[in-house]
């Protein structure tokens, strides 16, 4: 049965979502089994903020949440094996929610689901703002290098959904050789460019192909001599 703090945010009242956080923060402790959470497939036994999250709920309400239980930021939902901060960035959550979170639990951006999906992969993909990329990377620039259970990597993604020029220079700063990637049918993250009609493809091909020829030649060069001795 649905506790009282899991029937606020469900029924979005934040006010007392807030309220009852403040009054009884043990509530904040309380698991409910929540039907089809995601996808409308799996149930889910959840935290009321993982429910928050999946709501949408403004930075006040998860931030009492995390007061009232700060160790809710290391639970993982039941069905997907979700952080909070997976949750936050599948729902497109606004970069204060991400960054307080972060704060609480940076490691959180390193750790994948069931799917093998980083945070990172699912702001990507639900279309986050910028800003939220750069806190993403900022806290966690090794979440460029993660892949999912289908060797997706970020680039694959941010290519894959049209991503701005500047979301894809980030993910190659922070991980060159994903030019090199290859997904688990093949294809490459300019494979996964060409599908899109994104208007700035033809400036991330010229991106793409100047990070592939420096990583490359990188990878081509012959190892130097690591010790100081006169070669004979």
């Amino acid at each position: 049965m649905p506790s009282e703090l899991s029937n606020a945010i469900t029924s979005e009242q934040w006010e007392r979502v807030m309220q009852i956080c403040n009054v009884k923060p043990s509530a904040a402790k309380t698991w409910t089994t929540r039907q089809g959470l995601f996808e409308g497939i799996k149930d889910a036994n959840v935290l009321p903020i993982h429910e928050a999250l999946v709501a949408g709920a403004p930075y006040p309400s998860i931030e009492a949440l995390i007061r009232a239980y700060p160790d809710s930021v290391f639970c993982k939902e039941s069905s997907y094996q979700r952080l909070p901060l997976h949750c936050a960035c599948r729902k497109n959550a606004m970069q204060d929610v991400v960054e307080l979170l972060l704060k609480q639990y940076a490691d959180a951006a390193l750790t994948a689901d069931n799917l093998g999906r980083l945070p990172l992969h699912y702001a990507l993909s639900n279309g986050a703002n910028d800003d939220v990329i750069d806190v993403l990377l900022r806290y966690k620039s090794n979440s460029a290098r993660g892949f999912d259970k289908r060797g997706w990597t970020p680039l694959h993604v941010a290519c894959g959904v049209g991503a701005s020029t500047r979301v894809i220079s980030q993910i190659l700063k922070c991980y060159p050789e994903a030019v090199l990637m290859r997904t688990t049918k093949g294809s490459t993250a300019k494979q996964c460019l060409n599908l899109t009609k994104a208007a700035n493809k033809d400036e991330v091909k010229k991106m793409i192909k100047k990070y592939y020829m420096e990583v490359d030649q990188q990878y081509r060069l012959p190892k130097q001599p690591t010790s100081d001795r006169d070669l004979v």
